[in-house]
């Protein structure tokens, strides 16, 4: 049996219509979009209302949970009818929790950053006057960066710390915890290091990444000494969230450097003073101390006599002698003056 397109189906309904291809301008294809380098922020404005937004995210996420009577009012006002509702809104402010938005949004500036730092790579492997791969820092920036909102959602940290802790004997930190933060200090460190030194405008940059590795230290310290001094359980997270948010900073800083170098806009540095070296003399200066006044010889004179007749037998010594050095013409006119005193 064949079925035409008013041809009721087996259903009861008729057969859908052939849906024909919604059509697109050309400038829609993705060859056409834009790239991402050219969405990050390069005027100093634009790069401040960004850190601004970013702080103030951090701030929204953090504070709540931090302040324990926030939930407390909130719940009075909403009476007993909503208690369950406020109950699950502290949750997700729980403080003491990487599973709330400030866990969150820690995980998604550190994509962010790890996303600039690709970009930054990206531009950087065109460098002319780049040796060594230097580049690559930023890639392994990037990886790091993956690494640790990883870290921060699975206990890669305590598998890490728990197989050092067997293989070398050492408990170093809380269930060798220790291990992983020696690790990633020291990861996170030189490759920093080896990322920025290159930049020529890189103090921005170090001055927002050095900020950041410290909130994580902060972070660090707070959950080791949490179980041992009665820390407060939201520092820890906190200071995770700033570090996130400062290193996402980092990046678009980075960035906007190293955007500004392929168009030309960084300033040159300063040259360098010289020591002060003794320099000689001008050619012409020395010439003219080398060059003393000459008196003419008296026709009557031995100088005269000796250096006036010639023959033939004298035309290969002529010859050597008209192409005398300074010191040689020098020798023969004191030669001179002391046979006309003489």
């Amino acid at each position: 049996m064949v079925w035409s397109r008013d041809t009721a189906s087996p259903s009861g309904g008729r057969a859908a219509a052939a849906r024909t291809p919604a059509e697109y301008d050309p400038v829609a294809l993705p060859e056409r979009q834009p790239a991402v380098a050219t969405l990050l922020p390069t005027h100093l404005g634009r790069l401040a209302a960004w850190a601004v937004g970013i702080a103030v995210a951090i701030a929204a996420v953090v504070a709540p949970g931090l302040h324990a009577p926030t939930f407390s009012a909130l719940g009075r006002a909403a009476g007993p009818r909503f208690a369950r509702t406020v109950a699950a809104a502290a949750a997700c402010f729980d403080a003491s929790s990487m599973l709330s938005l400030a866990g969150w949004l820690s995980q998604a500036l550190l994509m962010v950053a790890a996303a600039v730092a690709l970009v930054v790579r990206f531009m950087r492997r065109h460098r002319r006057d780049d040796f060594a791969g230097r580049y690559r820092a930023w890639g392994w920036l990037a990886g790091l960066f993956v690494a640790a909102s990883c870290s921060a959602q699975t206990p890669v940290g305590r598998v890490v710390g728990t197989f050092m802790t067997e293989a070398t004997g050492v408990a170093f930190g809380p269930a060798g915890s220790g291990w992983w933060v020696a690790i990633a200090a020291t990861l996170l460190g030189g490759v920093s290091l080896w990322a920025v030194l290159p930049l020529h405008e890189r103090a921005a940059t170090a001055l927002w990444l050095a900020s950041g590795l410290m909130a994580w230290g902060v972070s660090a310290a707070a959950a080791w000494f949490s179980a041992l001094q009665g820390v407060h359980p939201g520092v820890a997270p906190a200071a995770w969230a700033a570090g996130s948010g400062l290193l996402a900073i980092a990046m678009l800083v980075a960035a906007r450097s190293v955007i500004r170098e392929v168009r030309g806009e960084a300033k040159a540095a300063a040259p360098k003073p010289q020591a002060a070296t003794a320099r000689p003399l001008p050619i012409k200066q020395a010439a003219d101390q080398d060059d003393e006044p000459q008196e003419s010889p008296d026709w009557g004179s031995d100088t005269c006599e000796a250096t006036g007749y010639t023959d033939g037998s004298d035309a290969d010594e002529d010859r050597d002698t008209r192409h005398l050095s300074k010191a040689e013409r020098k020798r023969l006119k004191k030669l001179a003056r002391m046979n006309r005193v003489a």
